[in-house]
C-alpha cells in the first residue's frame, strides 16, 4: 500500500511540474542567484570566524608559562617591534611576506638549534 501511495504522489508531482514548467523554470532561475548570494555571505562570515579563532590559538600558542625556583615566568615568543630593531638583512629578506629567518640568526648568534 505504502510503496502504491509513493508513486502515485511522484505520478501526480510529475504531472504537475510538466504542466507547469516554465513557472518551474522561472522560479528556479530567480532563486539559485539568491542562494549563490547568501552562500558568499555566508562564506564571508565564516572566513572573519576562522581568522578570529585562529588568532586566539595564536596568542594562546605564543605563550610559555613556566615555575621555575618557586616563581612563575611567562615566555612571549612573539611581540611587536619597532622597524629600527629589525637588522638591515632581515629587512631585505622580510618583505611584505612571512620568511623564516630562523638559519641566518643561526649563523649571526652562531647557535645550534
Amino acid at each position: 500500500m505504502v510503496p502504491v501511495a509513493i508513486l502515485l504522489g511522484a505520478l501526480v508531482g510529475g504531472i504537475l511540474v510538466a504542466a507547469n514548467w516554465n513557472e518551474v523554470v522561472n522560479w528556479l532561475e530567480d532563486l539559485i542567484p539568491k542562494i549563490n548570494e547568501k552562500l558568499a555571505g555566508i562564506t564571508k562570515h565564516k572566513a572573519k570566524l576562522f581568522s578570529y579563532i585562529q588568532d586566539q590559538v595564536v596568542s594562546v600558542i605564543h605563550k610559555l608559562y613556566y615555575k621555575e625556583n618557586g616563581k612563575f615566568y611567562e615566555q612571549t615568543t612573539v611581540r611587536e617591534i619597532d622597524e629600527s630593531q629589525v637588522p638591515e638583512w632581515a629587512k631585505a629578506e622580510l618583505g611584505e611576506e612571512e620568511t623564516d629567518v630562523t638559519d641566518r640568526y643561526k649563523e649571526e648568534l652562531q647557535l645550534e638549534i
